[in-house]
């Protein structure tokens, strides 16, 4: 497989006389969580996750089994409670995460690969063959476990990979069988040009694609909405944009901005109305006040090192 960086492979497409049907991935119970100061209560995630159900959602990333039993028991207590929305959950290329996450008896499994060799041996200190056979032990183990359990692959970093880096880790996916990935933009550096390529070069190779970002650069809902246009089946949200560092693609303005071009299942007012949560009002505001003081102190916030 042969891939041209220049033009870029993957294009827009087209405008079309109905709007493209997008699925949405409601991730603030996991990535919109890790906003500063924010902490929900168990009472809370199973609020928010049964009006996200009732509104619509496709899918809710429910959280990390792999942080102990109790958020083992939270995702089971979400799984129960709704009745439509698929429920999945992060985790980890490790034996042990899987098993975690297996417990939960979610729908979906997430699993988190490392696209660049910065963070395969910066972060992990593994070699991209030794990634990989954990990758297969962890497939096989949720394979054996249950034919029903979907599987999904995030591509870690992968905004600051280069061509050789993506075209290794889709050849080794479809070897491994696996056809939902997750273009993730972990630093939130991408912009959309470059997000359409990404996700043009996935979608053009077979692959079911779920968009996931960052608004450092106050681009996540023109990327987000940049990525279902190029082909993206699924695209990641949080409630009022919530999430670490600068916040996620939010649901409200995502939906507003895609007027016209993407149906997404959920009507502008109805977005409104699930973000008019106080606890998702309160989160946004700290991580407001969080960006102010950091600019005020010269200071750039941190890479945390994971998918998000």
């Amino acid at each position: 497989m042969t891939m041209n960086f220049w033009p870029w492979p993957g294009t827009v497409r087209k405008p079309e006389k109905q709007p493209l049907t997008v699925r949405l991935v409601d991730t603030t119970l996991r990535d919109g969580e890790q906003a500063p100061g924010l902490a929900f209560s168990s009472k809370t995630r199973l609020s928010l996750a049964m009006a996200l159900d009732r509104g619509g959602i496709y899918q809710l990333e429910t959280g990390c089994p792999a942080m102990g039993q109790p958020e083992e028991e939270k995702i089971r207590d979400i799984k129960m409670a709704v009745s439509g929305a698929k429920i999945s959950v992060w985790s980890r290329i490790r034996r042990s995460d899987v098993l975690a996450s297996l417990r939960t008896y979610a729908d979906i499994i997430h699993l988190c690969l490392p696209v660049t060799e910065n963070h395969l041996t910066g972060k992990l200190g593994k070699s991209w063959s030794g990634i990989i056979r954990d990758l297969t032990e962890c497939l096989e183990l949720i394979r054996q476990d249950s034919a029903q359990t979907q599987v999904s692959v995030g591509l870690e970093d992968i905004s600051r990979a280069g061509p050789e880096e993506i075209v290794r880790a889709a050849e080794i996916l479809r070897k491994l069988a696996v056809f939902r990935v997750r273009v993730s933009d972990t630093v939130g550096i991408l912009t959309p040009s470059r997000t359409r390529s990404l996700v043009g070069f996935f979608v053009n190779e077979g692959f079911e694609v779920e968009f996931h970002a960052h608004d450092d650069l106050g681009l996540a809902e023109a990327n987000t909405l940049t990525a279902g246009l190029a082909g993206a089946k699924y695209l990641d949200t949080t409630l009022g944009g919530i999430g670490e560092r600068a916040g996620n693609c939010g649901l409200a303005r995502l939906i507003a901005v895609s007027e016209g071009q993407l149906s997404l299942g959920l009507t502008l007012s109805q977005a409104e109305a699930l973000e008019s949560s106080l606890t998702v009002k309160a989160a946004r505001r700290a991580y407001i006040l969080k960006a102010i003081n950091s600019l005020k102190s010269g200071g750039i916030p941190e890479e945390t090192g994971h998918e998000s």
